[in-house]
């Protein structure tokens, strides 16, 4: 039996446990010098037994037994008191103590108090084990997707297989919680923003309910139910292990699955969460770096006891066929379980879903299956299949698992302004929840999408060189076009600059040929190659245009401009 002794008297503690080392099986775990400290420990060290002193403070020791039976129903509560008459006894049992204990101590009373305490411990966590199970038979599966770092995708792939298996089984409840603290992106992914996050929910967690949680809760058109992470970040200090337990215990009972998403840096809250979640996936990219925060990652976690790398499951996400480091690698450095159903680079098949902040606007039916495929790698379909009533907002539908009829698609699929010839989201939700058909018709058997691409790739080499000899010619003569176009504007401004020094000149001079070498004298060396002639009371000056396309092409060869003469007598 573990006992925890709450004693502020030296003595005294002395005293019991000298006479507890004589009872067998009895095994001090930890002493607390005040009612505070008597509950944290509570908490952390899951003692059989609790002896509380009359004295000790800074709370009464009758709230601090209630405190005891509220959050740990199972433990058995002794009070020491130095007078144990007909009041105390009550007032210790209907605060929830199971006996009273004189002190000064006597060793055939103590062990009939603690044998009684430890025996009705016993039976009570039986009783709770059993309740426990029972209501765990009917509780909601918790998925942790964890980053081996950040940027490898796995905010993405959260908020995908939730959409793909809230598609695929409209009468389950899904919700995501984003637990990345420090840099969530779930808000950002799906447009939403909600002033309640978890962080409120662990401010009053002691006292939660299922009403408080759904309150904190915000649906999605799509019907995802969304938890979101703080806005600010001083508030990541409440969200601590012991806030995390009661917040996931009813998630569990509120929702069929619950999808968390763990973020890809090492904290006090991931770890809680690793542990809480029924089932683990690390996503991780195939590369170096990403492997390497991979390791660091699993041997914390089972530095702190929080799971061991056997029970993980790893998803390869980003994977290039041209990458040096191949993604059959990361099976041969890890022990944990790699999936078969590795996720191609797709950049370009989800950039609308970035652009729009919405999964369904990914049209791509191959990405889809290949969540599918995720999804049934995962076991997602084990998840609690509660049959409730319509909810509001969202029809219910009658159709079989696996089959999906277009005019049945939710109207959440359709969205308006979208161009013409892209295929509506109804389509891809039509083929991303038809269960029937194979995941790997479309994609090879090792990489889903990788070796199309990159068969694609090979067969379009021959087209791009062809493509590159039609366009080089065509490339050439529009950079030539430009080129003449600055220049003729160039000499445009020279000439007209050119024409009014010749004028000027001829005004005072009346000779020609000092117009024309006044006009040289002006002109940069690219434009002197100039004519200046006299007509009447106008100067022209022909300027050539340096560097000139050919004359066969059309291209000005030349530009003229005139000025008129002022005459002084």
């Amino acid at each position: 039996m573990k006992i925890l002794i709450g004693m502020s008297n030296g003595t005294i503690e002395s005293d019991l446990r000298s006479l507890l080392e004589e009872l067998d099986e009895a095994q001090v775990i930890g002493v607390a010098q005040s009612s505070s400290m008597v509950l944290d420990l509570a908490s952390r060290l899951d003692p059989d037994i609790v002896v509380l002193h009359e004295q000790l403070g800074p709370d009464p020791v009758l709230q601090t037994i209630r405190d005891l039976g509220a959050r740990h129903p199972s433990v058995a509560v002794l009070e020491v008191s130095a007078e144990r008459t007909s009041a105390t006894v009550i007032r210790a049992m209907e605060a929830g103590a199971r006996g009273v204990i004189a002190h000064p101590f006597a060793f055939d009373d103590l062990s009939a108090k603690v044998t009684s305490a430890n025996d009705w411990s016993r039976q009570m966590k039986r009783i709770l084990a059993g309740a426990i199970a029972q209501a765990s038979s009917a509780r909601g599966k918790v998925l942790a997707v964890v980053g081996a770092k950040g940027g490898v995708g796995t905010t993405t792939l959260a908020t995908h297989l939730a959409l793909d298996h809230l598609t695929a089984n409209p009468n389950r409840r899904v919700c995501v919680v984003d637990l990345d603290l420090e840099k969530g992106d779930v808000s950002a992914v799906l447009d939403v923003r909600q002033a309640v996050s978890i962080a409120d929910l662990a401010k009053v967690h002691q006292d939660l309910s299922g009403s408080t949680v759904n309150d904190a809760v915000v649906q999605h058109e799509c019907g995802l139910n969304l938890l979101l992470g703080p806005a600010d970040v001083r508030l990541t200090e409440l969200i601590t292990a012991e806030a995390l337990r009661p917040i996931f215990a009813l998630l569990r009972r509120e929702f069929d699955l619950v999808l968390v998403d763990g973020g890809g840096s090492v904290s006090p809250a991931q770890a809680s969460v690793v542990e809480l979640a029924d089932e683990t996936v690390v996503v991780t990219t195939a590369d170096v770096l990403a492997v390497r925060a991979m390791r660091k990652r699993i041997l914390a976690w089972e530095a702190l006891g929080v799971t061991d790398e056997s029970s993980l499951r790893i998803i390869v996400n980003k994977v290039d066929r041209t990458s040096i480091f191949p993604a059959s690698a990361v099976a041969q450095l890890t022990s944990a379980q790699v999936l078969d159903a590795v996720v191609p680079l797709s950049t370009r098949a989800l950039e609308p879903a970035m652009n729009e902040r919405d999964p369904r606007a990914v049209t791509e039916v191959a990405w889809w299956r290949l969540m599918t495929q995720l999804r049934r790698e995962l076991d997602l379909e084990d998840a609690r299949p509660v049959e409730k009533g319509p909810r509001k907002g969202r029809p219910r539908r009658t159709a079989e698992p696996g089959t999906t009829d277009a005019a049945e698609v939710p109207a959440r699929g359709r969205r308006r302004g979208r161009g013409r010839g892209r295929p509506a989201p109804t389509d891809v939700v039509d083929a991303r929840v038809d269960d029937d058909a194979p995941v790997t018709e479309d994609l090879a058997p090792e990489v889903a999408e990788v070796a199309e691409v990159g068969g694609r790739r090979r067969r379009e080499g021959g087209q791009v060189a062809l493509e590159n000899v039609v366009l080089l010619p065509l490339i050439l003569f529009i950079a030539l076009a430009a080129w003449q176009v600055v220049t003729i504007g160039l000499t445009f401004v020279m000439s007209g600059n050119a024409s009014r020094v010749a004028a000027r000149e001829y005004s005072v001079t009346g000779s020609q040929a000092s117009a024309q070498a006044a006009a040289r004298d002006r002109s940069p060396w690219a434009f002197d190659d100039l004519t200046v002639s006299v007509d009447g009371d106008r100067v022209t000056v022909r300027m050539q245009i340096p560097a000139s396309g050919p004359a066969n092409l059309h291209f000005p060869q030349e530009l003229t401009s005139t000025r008129s003469v002022v005459s002084e007598r």
